[in-house]
């Protein structure tokens, strides 16, 4: 009877393991169980703590992301597509009369906001939840040449000034409520700051498309001295892409190795 119930209670924590782990996770749990013999009940509890930590570090497969665009071309032209449509609305919008002093009360009161959400987003950005760093890009003998590297931060330069476009649109949308608009200013360039650089961590630095294939490597009994992490490809093979697992790992930040040529054909 005990042990019917400890199965249906690791059976139960199962459910918040993500599937494609589910059933390797439920086989070593069920394994374990059998050379329990005191306090078992306590121990089949903790298989809460560890699907909970399974659902949280489990890399997404790449259909559940968000704006998941893989050519940079097409992640421009989202964004520029949205630019336009914001400035659009505010144009054909109706709005009230307003004074030249009102306007340029408005004026200083939006310019405010939009010194406050580049301040903002920059420290919410350097925040652990959502780091500045986009990691270390080390230059080897196959690195490309520096007119190619540059692009990254072209484009990295091109989606955050949509997105303070877009942010800022929406704002004078919005501009019969100043509060509202300066809020809403400052919400839309935190989340779009932190949106554009979780998409630049996530791309290769050579060809600028989102990375495929994340496989979790190592162990995190080993995260001290060793490997843990999650490692992801460019389907061109440009590289792969080493992301810690905690921070407790040895590497700090996730790191990028440019690969031989000759990787081209075996990944694309």
């Amino acid at each position: 009877m005990l042990r019917a119930l400890h199965l249906a209670i690791i059976q139960t924590a199962a459910l918040l393991v993500p599937a494609s782990e589910r059933a390797e996770w439920l086989t070593e749990w069920r394994a374990e169980l059998w050379y329990v013999n005191r306090r078992a009940t306590a121990f089949c509890l903790g298989a809460f703590c560890d699907a909970f930590w399974m659902n949280r570090n489990t890399p997404a497969p790449p259909t559940r992301r968000w704006f998941s665009f893989e050519s940079p071309l097409k992640c421009v032209m989202f964004l520029a597509a949205l630019a336009a449509l914001s400035t659009l609305l505010t144009t054909v919008l109706p709005g009230e009369p307003e004074t030249t002093t009102s306007r340029s009360s408005y004026l200083d009161f939006s310019l405010a906001f939009a010194l406050l959400g580049y301040f903002f987003g920059l420290l919410v950005a350097a925040s652990p939840i959502a780091p500045l760093r986009l990691g270390k890009y080390p230059v080897n003998r196959y690195a490309p040449a520096v007119s190619v590297r540059l692009l990254r931060w072209v484009f990295l330069v091109v989606k955050m000034a949509l997105v303070v476009l877009i942010a800022q649109c929406g704002a004078l949308a919005l501009a019969s409520i100043p509060p509202l608009a300066g809020w809403s200013m400052l919400l839309g360039q935190i989340l779009g700051f932190r949106w554009a650089l979780k998409d630049q961590r996530e791309r290769c630095p050579v060809c600028l498309r989102l990375l495929s294939s994340p496989t979790r490597i190592g162990d995190p009994s080993q995260s001290f001295l060793g490997w843990y992490g999650t490692e992801l490809v460019c389907t061109h093979g440009h590289g792969v892409l080493y992301v810690p697992g905690d921070s407790m790992s040895w590497y700090e930040v996730q790191q990028w190795q440019y690969l031989d040529p000759t990787w081209n054909n075996l990944l694309s």
